[in-house]
């Protein structure tokens, strides 16, 4: 009972942004952007998985919830985008503030989708580590590594224009390893 007090206290936001609404103008995203991307959570499996920018891939990291009805419409836009641009460089993770482990395997098995989905309990590293306190709350990452937009809930519109940045990421030359 105290932790799922505790999940609604730190994650309170994000249940207006999950209720539909587009956030109102003055909420901000996290200071994220121009900041370099790792993290790590677990898959559903257990095993840490690293997410880290840098390696010559654009990537686009979510952060859900199973209960959060605008995650449950983004998250198969995002598959299809990953499906479609991956040979071009594209990576997507998603990432569920899920209390429940079981809850978030069924929930993913449902979904269906083809990118990793990892794990942490509740938020409890990453939405204080990011000042994550929307969900979904979606990072954009350059090539480089560099966190180049945050976008906060979704809708259609909020689709299209992450997927027209991501496009004009994948259309930036890949930087060199070394010169």
């Amino acid at each position: 009972m105290i932790r799922t007090l505790s999940l609604v206290a730190s994650l309170g936001p994000a249940l207006l942004a999950c209720a539909g609404q587009t956030p109102p103008p003055s909420v901000k995203p996290p200071p994220l952007a121009g900041k370099r991307l790792d993290i790590a959570a677990q898959d559903l499996d257990g095993h840490a998985v690293r997410i880290d920018g840098g390696r010559g891939r654009v990537l686009v990291v979510d952060f859900f919830a199973s209960w959060c009805q605008p995650c449950k419409v983004q998250l198969p836009h995002l598959d299809a985008m990953e499906k479609e641009l991956r040979g071009q460089g594209l990576e997507v993770y998603g990432v569920s503030f899920d209390e429940d482990l079981e809850a978030i395997r069924g929930f993913a098995a449902q979904m269906a989708v083809g990118f990793p989905v990892l794990w942490d309990r509740g938020g409890d590293r990453l939405a204080p580590a990011l000042s994550i306190q929307r969900l979904p709350t979606t990072l954009v990452v350059d090539r480089t590594g560099t966190i180049r937009k945050v976008h906060l809930g979704y809708d259609a519109r909020e689709g299209e224009r992450l997927e027209s940045e991501v496009r004009a990421l994948l259309a930036e030359p890949a930087p060199y390893a070394s010169r």
